[in-house]
């Protein structure tokens, strides 16, 4: 059997989307151990979101030392920066090392300085990076056509949505965030630049015109919050625009909404919208990657330029006033595709094959 270290930015994101699949390992006779910022993980890290922090060496010498001391068999990184950390402090003897990519911090095409330096960290730790699992298929061509690995870039589904049964009905949600004839649109994560929610509070004012009960929820938290409610009080939607903040079932507020609205500028394979394909809601996403996977324009969904808030008036418009309509029959397909039933047991198979376990 043997002995993996399961790192990750923070223990929030292993235990949104990586319980089940460590509980998996360890029931086959596995010994996981966790790596993460967080007091619940097994060494807790000050990882930071900083591609330069003082605290990155300093990290890097506590990691070697936690690797030297362990002797671990397999390493599973998820999430880019700690994955970068992680990688600094191997030495040249070193466990079996597999990226489980949630999206990678650049597009294929590789634009603006950012990107360029994204790309140019991942192809300097290629040696030391002996397999890759990417979740969408810009990720993909990006990870071969850059050659990112030593060895194998494997296509996943990633690690599988679920509904949850209701917590909360909508009429409770609604009651206490809405009125019952208000028009909602949700949209559901990390409140931050990269998830782009500033461009749906600054459209509300002209949806108004139109749509006079228009209201607007953005259930999540993040460091970014503040900065949004302010946005929202100097437009004079704050009335308006709710933050319910983080929330232990976010599809309960999907599934109360009337539309769902993606508006995200990076994304991997984001269970928020799989969630929404599932609740069978109208759905509104950026033409980005990890969109692309999901969403056929027209069919299960619409996609926009994101960088044109016009064009997604214009279809918050349509939609509303009933000039489009969806197949639901082929949202739930591609629900039924991306759910944790249909990929789990695949993405386990692809770990254990890769970390050659």
């Amino acid at each position: 059997m043997a002995k993996i270290l399961y790192t990750a930015g923070t223990y929030g994101h292993i235990k949104c989307f990586h319980t089940d699949y460590i509980e998996a390992l360890r029931a086959k006779g596995h010994q996981v151990l966790t790596m993460a910022r967080g007091e619940e993980a097994d060494f807790d890290i000050p990882f930071e979101k900083k591609m330069f922090s003082a605290k990155l060496f300093a990290n890097r010498k506590r990691i070697r030392k936690i690797l030297k001391e362990e002797n671990f068999d397999a390493i599973l990184l998820n999430t880019t920066l700690a994955a970068l950390n992680v990688r600094l402090a191997l030495g040249r003897k070193r466990p079996r090392v597999v990226n489980l990519v949630h999206g990678f911090m650049f597009s294929k095409s590789v634009k603006g300085i950012k990107e360029k330096i994204f790309l140019s960290v991942e192809r300097f730790f290629k040696s030391k990076t002996d397999a890759i699992m990417v979740m969408n298929n810009d990720d993909l061509e990006s990870a071969q056509k850059y050659a990112l690995t030593s060895g194998e870039t494997v296509m996943t589904r990633g690690m599988g949505a679920e509904i949850k049964a209701e917590a909360v009905s909508a009429d409770e949600i609604r009651s206490s965030l809405s009125s019952e004839s208000s028009y909602v649109i949700c949209f559901v994560g990390e409140l931050c630049g990269a998830k782009n929610q500033d461009i749906l509070i600054r459209l509300i004012p002209k949806l108004k015109k139109d749509i006079p009960n228009i209201a607007l929820w953005l259930p999540g938290a993040g460091k970014g919050e503040q900065e949004l409610k302010s946005l929202a009080k100097e437009l004079g939607v704050d009335d308006v625009v709710h933050f319910p903040g983080y929330v232990a079932n976010p599809t309960d507020y999907v599934r109360a909404a009337d539309l769902y609205v993606a508006p995200s500028k990076k994304e991997g394979l984001p269970f928020n919208v799989i969630e929404a394909l599932g609740a069978a809601k109208p759905i509104i996403a950026s033409d980005i990657k990890g969109h692309r996977d999901l969403i056929e324009d027209g069919v299960t969904g619409f996609l926009y330029n994101v960088n044109s808030p016009d064009e997604l008036l214009i279809k918050i418009k349509a939609i509303h006033s009933g000039q489009t309509v969806l197949n639901t029959d082929a949202q739930t397909a591609v629900f039924r595709k991306y759910s944790k039933e249909e990929v789990f047991d695949e993405t386990l198979g692809i770990m254990e094959r890769l970390m050659e376990i």
